[in-house]
């Protein structure tokens, strides 16, 4: 698997988590992600468009993920609570997607889940 479809895969995982855990909302874009739909749209191009909201990037000196998550809480719901639901499920669903994705291991891979709550509706 390429690097990029291992992004593909781990936003995908990461959104789908996300948005299957209490209190969440919805995922919410930033102005980078609107952008790059936009783009995608535009262009014409056979890629599917990032999941609104995640963000997985590969820290290539230690072979580690980030992924970043902007997302909008439920009234009634504490964003701690559900920001540390969401955590513990992307970091679940995720890890599975990127062991082994570079061919070795995967044992030492890790994955950094950092969710910002962007507001409460």
């Amino acid at each position: 698997m390429t690097e990029r479809n291992v992004r593909a895969a781990c936003e995908r995982a990461a959104a789908a988590a996300a948005r299957a855990t209490d209190g969440v909302a919805f995922l919410r874009p930033g102005l980078t992600g609107l952008l790059r739909a936009a783009a995608t749209s535009a262009a014409g191009s056979r890629y599917a468009a990032p999941p609104e909201g995640v963000r997985a990037l590969r820290n290539p000196a230690d072979g580690s993920w980030d992924v970043e998550l902007r997302l909008t809480v439920r009234r009634g719901h504490r964003a701690v609570e559900v920001t540390r639901a969401v955590r513990l499920a992307v970091e679940q669903a995720t890890r599975p997607v990127v062991r082994g994705a570079d061919g070795t291991d995967g044992g030492r891979v890790t994955v950094t889940v950092m969710v910002v709550v962007t507001g409460i509706v």
